[in-house]
């Protein structure tokens, strides 16, 4: 029973409390917000783990590198001529990693793959994670890295004709597998096999897209053509 000078809502631990607690009782609450804590808390070593405590384009993009000077989940670049680029996000504006922006690190494991989207069960923990921590202001808002009018996709097949291209490509932020179709042109400087190909990702909106061009390691912008939006037709 509560000891002298304590209430029944005493949270010493020395006390004995017996009856039937009411749910906004001191306890409940002390342990509503423990649990809370923890919570937040396991969902944020998940979001470090996965590298997608700062990124956002990591919760449906497995980083494929980390950092050689900070060690931070990155995503990671490289062209035919050896040179190399390090993001913190995919997508436009392209940012550039800060440790290694204008630098060539002296030794660094390469990569074997580039970066891929993550299967759905994942992206759906990673997104109830960062809906956990989303009051922490060390974790990025979901749609925070990406403008409202750009949308994250994947290149699901692309036919090119001359410098016409069309492209069927699956927005990878969305659980539902929704798709679009556009066409575009390459220009005579670019390389066919650099604009876009099957796997790479990419920004889109409704009227043009951006595209990181390896050959040239910058972002490049193309004005699209006959953009529709399609419906599922996997499920």
């Amino acid at each position: 029973m509560p000891g002298h000078n304590h209430y029944p809502w005493c949270t010493c631990g020395w006390c004995v409390k017996f009856g039937r607690r009411s749910a906004s009782s001191g306890s409940d609450l002390s342990s509503i917000a423990v649990r809370a804590y923890f919570d937040r808390f396991s969902a944020r070593r998940f979001l470090q783990e996965h590298g997608a405590d700062r990124s956002t384009t990591a919760c449906f993009v497995s980083p494929n590198a980390r950092c050689p000077v900070c060690q931070e989940q990155v995503f990671y670049y490289q062209n035919a001529a050896g040179s190399r680029v390090f993001f913190d996000e995919l997508g436009r504006p392209w940012p550039k990693h800060p440790c290694t922006d204008n630098s060539r690190p002296k030794s660094f494991r390469v990569p074997s793959a580039p970066p891929t989207r993550r299967p759905r069960g994942v992206m759906l923990e990673l997104l109830e994670a960062a809906q956990k921590v989303s009051e922490d202001d060390t974790v990025p808002e979901l749609g925070d890295a990406i403008e409202d009018t750009w949308d994250l996709a994947e290149v699901v097949s692309l036919t090119r004709t001359g410098w016409q291209n069309a492209v069927l490509a699956e927005f990878v932020g969305s659980l539902d597998r929704r798709r679009a179709s556009f066409d575009f042109d390459s220009t005579n400087d670019d390389s066919t096999n650099d604009v876009l190909k099957p796997g790479d990702i990419f920004s889109l909106s409704d009227r043009e897209i951006s595209v990181f061009d390896l050959s040239a390691m910058k972002p490049k912008r193309y004005k699209i053509r006959n953009f529709q939006n399609l419906a599922d037709d996997d499920d």
